[in-house]
């Protein structure tokens, strides 16, 4: 074929792209809304927003070429970019209600029979997605019909001038984004969800290992609360100090699943529990340690991380004790610099007071440091101020570290992962059971120095894991593959000085944390106001719990489990029955509609 103007060559394909680029331009503008108004901020996504439809037409230029070639082609293109308008129309929608991009937790709402009125969208809705449609198909019959008119000013020179310009926009935006993440401008961070499929330039660990940045350094600054795209908390809080406050001491040992919590694997912690309430159906917020601390610390749902990490803002629980003259000490085996704790839930503790670079040369090793220098500091600390206290072990995480010498559970040997099997599992599981055991062993020793110190009367002591560990149970290994019971129950016993112990067995989450602290420390309002959870002692019956990761989230209820992907590339909904056995078939989803829109409001409801 020839490609010269009368049959359609290349010229008149630019074109036609090019009128197709300015629709969507058009479109994509409307995120713009959702922006702050800080002149950096509005800086960064008029660039951002160029430069995101510039790599959207990248990847459609790709089957545009060939398809441009023969008119069936070219008209099967136009069907192709109709179909990409009209989705980008209805991203936008979608946006406006959820404050999510498209994405097959939404269509499953929407397509679900009864989903649209449930969120009242009726035949309105409908209406106007018809005629969404209608104007996209338009527009491509309207732009096919232009561009023979265009194509003669598509020069090689005007092409190549145009191209470097978008790819100026492009470089522009990702260079911003890069600097943004490396010197903390929040005004830039913040805006890495704002257009659909933005793909944000990091590159962190570049810098830290061939710039010299350093990743752990202060974090200061944060929004200006005029610009601030947060309602967190929801009211001002009510706080009356109690007149003997309590201290709070958490002890968080990494992937420590719920059946651990046996005399034979954690007796220290299993006799704490003897004085304690101890929950037996509990669930973390997250499949990964970013999310089931997030949860533990902010109880708000775990898509709330983004925006917090934006900002970075704090959870509401530390900015109370903060204030109220409390001594914060953070103590980790593993750095808070990623997952970004030091810039979320420890943003407002003072980096002297921080210690996250323990010296042992494996994870039990630094959780010996860490328990040491806790203790230490617990023993010589100023009597007359309340603490709060984060101690995060990583013995049992991965390499499921412990000392030599102290095998209880065998054979107790590493497996190589990609030969791990069913067969063969047994002695990798008996080494995380080891590294379990022997994290409890440094716990009993905290709890030692804690009653010694007189601790047990004015200090509220939580053990819990981040979230759990699966060993090819039900044919996953790890954690932050899904949502099984391996990977997201937890145990959780929570010692309150004058509380009666007692074992509790209905649903409870890490998001019921907060809820459960915060009157303690004063705190007048209700949970709605700060948290999406209730107390932990709050027996009143709940629909479902909530558990996050990065582009996933999960409803959990007594009859089985609800996958939903937080990105459209990431598939459909999947269903799970009690035992974790995928239910296939639309009708699966069906019963989980009315939930889903309940999930959806509480995602929202701390987003101006």
């Amino acid at each position: 074929m020839t490609y010269h103007t009368e049959n359609g060559g290349y010229p008149r394909l630019a074109a036609y792209l090019g009128l197709n680029f300015l629709l969507s331009l058009l479109i994509c503008s409307f995120f713009l809304l959702f922006a702050g108004g800080h002149p950096l901020e509005l800086a960064f996504v008029l660039v951002a927003l160029v430069s995101n439809t510039v790599m959207l037409y990248a990847a459609l230029a790709l089957p545009a070429l060939p398809l441009w070639r023969f008119a069936p082609g070219r008209g099967a293109l136009a069907a192709l970019l109709a179909f990409f308008q009209l989705m980008l129309i209805t991203d936008a929608g979608v946006y406006k209600i959820f404050k999510f991009h498209l994405n097959s937790m939404v269509l499953n709402l929407v397509l679900t029979p009864g989903g649209l009125e449930s969120l009242d969208q009726g035949w309105g809705t409908i209406a106007i997605f018809a005629g969404a449609a209608l104007f996209a198909a338009a527009a491509q019959w309207w732009f096919l019909r232009l561009a023979p008119r265009l194509e003669g000013g598509v020069t090689r020179r005007r092409f190549a001038l145009a191209a470097a310009l978008l790819l100026a926009f492009v470089a522009a935006d990702k260079a911003l984004f890069a600097w943004g993440t490396l010197y903390d401008s929040v005004y830039i961070t913040r805006n890495s969800q704002l257009f659909p499929l933005y793909q944000p330039l990091r590159i962190r660990s570049f810098a830290a290992r061939y710039l010299g940045v350093r990743l752990d350094r202060e974090v200061r600054g944060g929004v200006d609360m005029r610009y601030s795209g947060l309602r967190y908390p929801a009211a001002p809080l009510k706080i009356e100090k109690p007149a003997r406050p309590l201290n709070f001491l958490f002890i968080v040992v990494d992937s420590l699943r719920a059946d651990m919590l046996t005399p034979d694997i954690m007796p220290e912690t299993y006799a704490l529990g003897r004085e304690a309430a101890v929950f037996r159906e509990h669930y973390s917020g997250g499949n990964c340690t970013r999310f089931g601390i997030f949860s533990m610390l902010y109880g708000i749902y775990g898509n709330y991380w983004f925006p917090m990490l934006g900002e970075r803002r704090g959870p509401v629980l530390v900015d109370v004790l903060e204030k109220e003259g409390y001594d914060l000490r953070i103590y980790a085996s593993a750095k808070l610099s990623f997952p970004e704790f030091n810039k979320t839930c420890f943003v407002k503790v003072p980096r002297a007071d921080i210690y996250d670079e323990p010296r042992g040369a494996d994870g039990a090793r630094k959780d010996a440091e860490i328990s040491e220098r806790f203790a230490s500091w617990l023993k010589a600390r100023d009597r007359g101020r309340p603490y709060f206290a984060f101690l995060f072990y990583d013995a049992s995480h991965g390499g499921y570290d412990y000392p030599p010498g102290r095998e209880k559970f065998k054979p107790s040997v590493d497996t190589n992962r990609l030969a791990l099997n069913s067969e063969n599992i047994g002695p990798l599981f008996n080494k995380y059971k080891n590294s379990v055991h022997y994290d409890d062993s440094l716990i009993g020793g905290i709890l030692k120095t804690v009653r010694e110190t007189g601790g047990m009367k004015d200090t509220v002591i939580l053990v819990m894991g981040d979230h759990g560990e699966a060993f090819l149970e039900r044919g996953r290994y790890g954690h932050n593959q899904g949502y099984s019971p391996e990977e997201v129950r937890v145990p959780l016993v929570l010692y309150a000085p004058g509380r009666r112990p007692e074992a509790v067995s209905r649903p409870t989450g890490h998001m019921d944390i907060v809820p459960t602290l915060l009157p303690l420390a004063g705190v007048k309002d209700p949970a709605a106001d700060y948290s999406s959870g209730q107390s932990l002692f709050d027996p009143s019956p709940r629909e479902f719990l909530t558990s996050f990761s990065w582009d996933s989230a999960a409803i959990l209820t007594s009859s089985g489990t609800l996958e939903m992907p937080l990105e459209v590339y990431k598939g459909g909904v999947k269903v799970f029955d009690r035992d974790y056995s995928e239910v296939r078939g639309r009708k699966a989803a069906e019963a989980y509609s009315p939930l889903i829109l309940r999930f959806q409001k509480e995602a929202k409801r701390f987003l101006k």
